[in-house]
């Protein structure tokens, strides 16, 4: 029987000298360190290019930054490779396109920015940027662009932008080496876009909103146009009076049930994912901590890991066949923790 085994790396909140980057390898519920980095400020999010033989992380500071390090399997450690100007402040998310370029969000200074990725995995100067000053100041509002995603079978992009509350479709010239506006779509008032989930085999894509506790489910056509909003199904019971943002969304690889975690309420919502792409509310799991502002689904979907910030610790569900969340093992401590990500071995 294979043994269930996955190596997962953790994002953390944390100061140059704290190691805040770590490389785990987790086996049947026990957890083991193997390698762990320091030097970088608040890597707040990580991606891997696709052979996983390097990740890529953004320092959330006001100089934000973008790293490479080369993974070395046989000597467990992480080797910087180099280091980029994000050329804005507090970037949060990076996106990996066939390993030629990377695509960041920086979610203070209101921009995005693509820099060329070499052959052997250093980042060069950037290439291309869209600053959203411009439309912030049409709106009377400030630019908060949390996530790009590229659109599947595409070559478009989609931005999330909490504080203009807006999605944003891109097409990236690299000959020009230049972003160019496709389409704007403006989310309903007051929802707050943060991360994106495209289906993986259906024309959805689902937004998860951190300011009013909701899901948004739109179709498009084959060419990434034409959104249309078909649901907005709320993440947290009806009954619920406390304040809740939510973080993060994800799909399983089978397109069956998709879960979202809710900081406030400190749960993971399930839902059921319909043949037409539309959403049931499944369950909503205590994550056993407070703050889950990330997780991840294993590729076989045995497991979801949930990263919770504020208690300080990673917690593993077992993720049934009827789509509920069964604790097992113990939780794996780890300073504010904000990111993970399972590299497939």
């Amino acid at each position: 029987m294979k043994t269930d085994q996955y190596k997962i790396f953790i994002g953390s909140y944390g100061s140059t000298d704290q190691e805040s980057i770590h490389w785990l390898n987790w086996k049947e519920g026990h957890w083991e360190e193997l390698a762990a980095v320091s030097g970088v400020e608040n890597p707040s999010f990580l991606s891997f290019n696709h052979s996983q033989s390097h990740v890529f992380a953004v320092s959330e500071v006001e100089k934000g930054e973008l790293i490479s390090y080369k993974l070395d399997h046989d000597e467990r450690r992480m080797k910087e490779m180099n280091r980029q100007s994000t050329n804005g402040w507090a970037p949060c998310y990076v996106e990996n396109l066939k390993d030629q370029y990377l695509f960041t969000a920086n979610y203070g200074g209101g921009n995005i920015i693509v820099h060329p990725v070499a052959q052997d995995g250093e980042i060069m100067p950037f290439c291309a940027e869209f600053d959203f000053s411009e439309i912030a100041n049409e709106k009377g509002l400030t630019s908060h662009p949390h996530t790009i995603r590229q659109i599947p079978s595409t070559d478009r992009y989609m931005v999330a932008d909490l504080g203009l509350n807006c999605l944003f479709i891109y097409e990236f010239n690299p000959i020009e080496g230049k972003l160019d506006l496709i389409e704007e779509i403006e989310a309903p008032e007051g929802s707050g876009p943060r991360h994106i989930a495209f289906h993986p085999s259906l024309n959805r894509v689902y937004v998860v909103n951190e300011l009013n506790s909701s899901i948004l489910t739109y179709s498009y056509q084959n060419k990434g146009e034409n959104f249309k909003l078909l649901q907005n199904i709320a993440t947290i019971p009806s009954d619920w009076e406390g304040a809740n943002y939510c973080a993060d969304i994800h799909i399983t690889p089978s397109g069956s049930f998709l879960f979202v975690s809710n900081r406030g309420h400190h749960s993971i919502a399930s839902y059921f994912v319909s043949n037409n792409g539309l959403l049931e509310v499944q369950a909503y799991t205590n994550c056993k901590g407070e703050w889950p502002r990330n997780f991840a689904i294993s590729p076989d979907e045995k497991y979801i890991f949930v990263a919770n910030e504020h208690t300080h610790n990673i917690v593993t569900f077992q993720l049934e066949g009827n789509g509920n969340l069964l604790e097992i093992g113990n939780p794996y401590s780890i300073h504010r923790p904000v990111c993970i990500k399972i590299q497939e071995i």
